[in-house]
């Protein structure tokens, strides 16, 4: 299938792991920027042990929906890397936070929180409906970044899409609920906006992906994804780091992404979300 849509920006790592500087321009301006072969067999093999470990129990955080219509589940786990080994291993000891580190060129940076996503073969209807990271979390700030790595090549028909150039208004928009986006999210602030229909969104950018790729986009950036409708597994793993302008803002949401310990208006480092560069 060739690309429906507009084809993002892509580059390849330096020899030793270096992110082109415009691969950081096309972050910039696009909202969105797709790095090539950052992860190897072996990185690879330790993400899907660590699947294994995560899906028979180790992440307490794990949803698995199997829906009537489909013959897929999908499942999704949220801040498993305190619990599953082989995450903490690919966050802490691989060049992936290096990675986020040079992408928001800030001068420390914080583990957010990973998260997996499995779309298993035929699950059509688990589709990821249009949204901004941003309106699920509690920050203030504009330095958050989504490093999602494709454990799975990932043809155009499943590919993610993002709006380009949506995060540069600065516009966070109200949140959806995955579930099912005619349901109003629990945690929806109603006084936001909705997001803007496909028709009124301009340019939207996409690519396909081999296993080992890695999609980078900004928090404030509009994205979506279709369901599973082939028949092989379409997995990521990914982690969203924060940089230097990221605070507190006390507003409602998951635990996921929040902590006694934290204060409005302060960073939120702590053990759960520590300080990995600096």
């Amino acid at each position: 299938m060739s690309n429906p849509f507009a084809e993002l920006d892509s580059y390849s790592l330096g020899s030793d792991n270096s992110i082109p500087s415009e691969a950081i321009a096309s972050l910039n301006t696009d909202g969105v920027v797709c790095l090539r072969n950052v992860f190897g067999p072996y990185w690879l093999a330790t993400l899907e042990r660590g699947i294994e470990s995560a899906l028979n129990g180790a992440s307490t955080d794990l949803d698995i929906v199997k829906r009537d219509t489909d013959k897929g589940s999908f499942s999704f786990s949220s801040g498993a890397w305190a619990q599953v080994e082989e995450f903490r291993k690919v966050i802490f000891e691989s060049h992936f936070a290096d990675i986020g580190w040079s992408l928001l060129q800030s001068r420390r940076l914080t583990l957010f929180y990973d998260f997996l996503l499995i779309k298993q073969p035929f699950s059509s209807s688990a589709a990821t409906p249009w949204h901004q990271d941003h309106s699920y979390y509690p920050l203030d700030g504009v330095d958050v970044i989504n490093c999602w790595v494709a454990l799975d090549d990932i043809p155009y028909e499943s590919a993610l899409r993002f709006q380009k150039g949506s995060h540069l208004e600065g516009q966070l928009y109200r949140a959806v609920d995955f579930e099912n986006p005619n349901n109003a999210y629990r945690h929806a602030r109603e006084h936001l906006p909705l997001i803007p229909g496909e028709s009124e969104q301009g340019t939207i950018l996409t690519t396909e992906l081999k296993a080992g790729d890695m999609l980078a986009w900004k928090s404030y950036t509009v994205h979506s994804a279709p369901g599973n409708s082939l028949d092989q597994r379409r997995a990521a793993f990914s982690v969203n780091w924060l940089g230097d302008d990221v605070v507190f803002n006390g507003a409602a949401s998951l635990e996921t992404y929040r902590h006694e310990s934290q204060v409005i208006g302060q960073p939120i480092a702590c053990d759960k979300f520590p300080i990995v560069r600096e």
